[in-house]
């Protein structure tokens, strides 16, 4: 049986117009035996054309003809090669192929010119003809029986907690010099051996450490996923990160139980995009990419793996705090966010993993404005003018520079070496390091995380910690204020007391610094007797409200310097406020007979329990805790000393640098 579909023979008058070398190459193709009659002709057409080549002169023509079409192609792709290349192998107007809305025709385009340029892939389409929703619904019944189980609650029941390590999705880039030392699977907290080496002279603690390991050595194996400060997927901290020297974690402690009751690098591609549109440019070795690199970052978006952390975030929370939801009888709880796109993003992916879709009646969800002049105590820096004022607001930006060039010393030339036709500066070399960590979260690999050490890791993850120190934190004269408006809605919690006014809130204070009394004065929009809250807020934001609540066990260093860094401080912007960050704050009913008369409260950051030795009276103890009444009353003193009006619109200013310092957040005092 043939495999061929039989066809009627086609007319002789029609086989003269076939390509005789078509015809030839069709021979190589077909055997006898299954040719239907047509191509059967052509065959043996064919073979009259191989016969009339056969002869000695047709052969050498033959062979001339192609050693002068090689020799042509050579010399067509010598002076064309990107034009002819790309061209050739990627029609430019490919529906696959993603475009800028500058991008010339690639035929006219020439690398490496187009290094820097900005990718945009606009999803989903404006106009889809498919958008028939009617005809695509997701609840039509049928859903067959369910029973629902008891809440999970491993905070609760469970001798431990899970270790949050956040990086799933993303592959582990090698660093300079470590080429192939960990395989994408690795899991590092499971490296023992951590070799000794000599670190370099900005190290401050690199003589023999307390457990007498040698010079250099890290007491921890290098993660370049936890150098990153807040650009740093979140996991879970040590439990020594916050001055708890107990082994104990988030899960509550085996005697208590819980009471029912969140350098620009797109500066840098447009830079070295004009720099190639006027220059060629050459990289080669580790930073070849570069011939070829667009930028693909888009902005204040939630990204994918953003969407990932914050719904596993959800489900983390949903499997801790699950026996809370208990406790809602007659009522949905109200979780709030702030109105920007990512943050409503992040609210709703966080919700998707807590309740599991659908979302609707499970939930109300408070969006808040987030603008300028809008009180809001999740971005209270848009009703704060002087942290608008880069003196006041970016004091950070003055130590990253002092910082910048002590740790990048070697790898400005380093990298230099590699480039051709473009002068790097430091602040590129830093900002290569920034579109590390953004490039791997937003797309799932970078290799400009392969250009640094691990040394210079570390530097850039203190380069952060520096900045958030005086940008946000105890180092900052708005810091203290700033975090002030949700500790009084934290008050307002415990208490049950509405905030409706200055006059007429849980202190004796004379402002409600960034509270929205509208939103805080209502029981619907924000009661004060649910089990359990949930608010979603910016990294910048936690930082603060830690300064607010003084919890100075995280500043016990002093100020971090701009030319030492210190392996073992505490001060580390990736255990504080990493991507997805996360702040507990926990009331604790106790049975053991020190602990039993007063409900406890204790404050879990990112699954590390934070030691409360800098609010004043609570006591040092093992697991953190403290009494709700002293902790109240230490939170009110501290808010009542707090000054907004002064710190936010008072005529102040402060010298760049070291020739003024504060270590509580506060600016300087107000006049008399």
């Amino acid at each position: 049986m043939s495999n061929y579909k039989e066809y009627e023979a086609l007319p002789a008058s029609d086989l003269q117009t076939h390509d005789e070398e078509s015809q030839a190459f069709l021979e190589t193709q077909v055997s006898d035996q299954h040719v239907p009659q047509h191509v059967q002709c052509c065959q043996s057409h064919s073979r009259n054309v191989l016969q009339r080549y056969g002869n000695t002169s047709s052969l050498l023509m033959l062979v001339i003809g192609f050693m002068g079409g090689v020799i042509s192609t050579f010399i067509f792709r010598f002076f064309y090669p990107p034009a002819c290349m790309h061209s050739a192998r990627y029609p430019h107007n490919h529906p696959s192929i993603a475009t800028s809305p500058q991008q010339k025709p690639l035929a006219m385009l020439s690398f490496p010119a187009d290094i820097g340029a900005t990718v945009i892939h606009e999803y989903p389409p404006a106009s889809p003809t498919n958008a028939f929703p009617e005809m695509f619904p997701t609840e039509i019944g049928f859903a067959g029986p369910t029973a629902t189980g008891a809440e999970p609650g491993v905070i609760l029941t469970a001798g431990t907690h899970p270790l949050w390590k956040g990086i799933d999705g993303l592959v582990r880039p090698d660093t300079w010099g470590n080429r192939g030392s960990h395989r994408p699977g690795d899991d590092i907290d499971e490296v023992e051996d951590v070799p000794s080496y000599s670190a370099p002279s900005w190290i401050e603690d690199s003589t023999e450490n307390r457990k007498g390991k040698k010079k250099g050595h890290r007491s921890k194996p290098f993660d370049i996923f936890r150098q990153w400060g807040n650009l740093s997927p979140f996991y879970s901290v040590p439990p020594d990160s916050f001055g708890i020297t107990s082994s104990t974690g988030p899960e509550v402690p085996h005697t208590c139980e819980l009471k029912v009751g969140h350098g620009s690098p797109a500066a840098f591609a447009s830079r070295i995009h004009r720099a190639a549109s006027s220059t060629p440019i050459k990289a080669k070795g580790a930073l070849s990419f570069l011939n070829t690199w667009t930028y693909k970052l888009g902005n204040d978006v939630l990204t994918p793996f953003g969407r990932q952390q914050l719904f596993d975030l959800g489900v983390n929370m949903r499997m801790k705090y699950g026996p809370m939801l208990e406790g809602f009888t007659d009522r949905l709880p109200v979780f709030r966010t702030e109105s920007q796109d990512r943050m409503l993003a992040s609210a709703t992916n966080f919700a998707l993993g807590f309740f599991g879709w659908p979302l609707d009646e499970k939930f109300l969800l408070s969006v808040t404005v987030e603008a300028d002049q809008y009180n809001n105590t999740l971005a209270p820096y848009k009703t704060c003018p002087n942290d608008w004022r880069p003196e006041i607001g970016d004091r950070g930006t003055y130590y990253v520079k002092q910082w910048v060039p002590v740790y990048l010393r070697e790898a400005l030339p380093r990298i230099q070496a590699l480039l051709e036709g473009y002068t790097l500066s430091l602040e590129d070399v830093y900002t290569m390091q920034m579109l590390c960590a953004y490039e791997t979260v937003a797309l799932g690999y970078s290799s400009f995380c392969e250009l640094f050490t691990e040394d210079e890791w570390e530097g850039f993850e203190y380069a952060m910690d520096l900045y958030f120190w005086y940008d946000s934190g105890f180092g900052s004269p708005v810091a203290r204020a700033l975090g002030s408006g949700y500790v009084l809605e934290l008050l307002s919690r415990l208490t049950q007391t509405p905030i409706h006014s200055a006059s007429s809130q849980p202190t004796k204070s004379s402002s409600t610094f960034s509270v929205n009394t509208t939103l805080d004065a209502n029981p619907l929009t924000f009661p004060l007797d649910q089990p359990l809250y949930v608010d979603a807020t910016h990294e910048v934001v936690i930082i603060n409200i830690v300064t607010a609540l003084n919890l100075t066990v995280l500043a016990k260093d002093g100020p971090p310097k701009p030319d030492k860094m210190r392996r073992d401080r505490t001060w580390i912007s990736s255990r504080i406020a990493p991507f997805a960050s996360n702040l507990h704050v926990q009331l604790l009913s106790c049975s053991d007979s020190q602990l039993k008369h007063d409900t406890q409260i204790r404050i879990v950051l990112n699954d590390g329990v934070v030691a409360l030795t800098g609010v004043e009276g609570c006591p040092h103890q093992k697991d953190g805790m403290c009494p709700v009444s002293t902790f109240i009353a230490s939170q009110k003193k501290l808010l009542e000393g707090s000054d907004w009006d002064w710190t936010c619109h008072g005529n102040w200013t402060v010298p760049e640098g070291d020739a003024w310092r504060t270590l509580t957040g506060d600016p300087p005092a107000r006049p008399e």
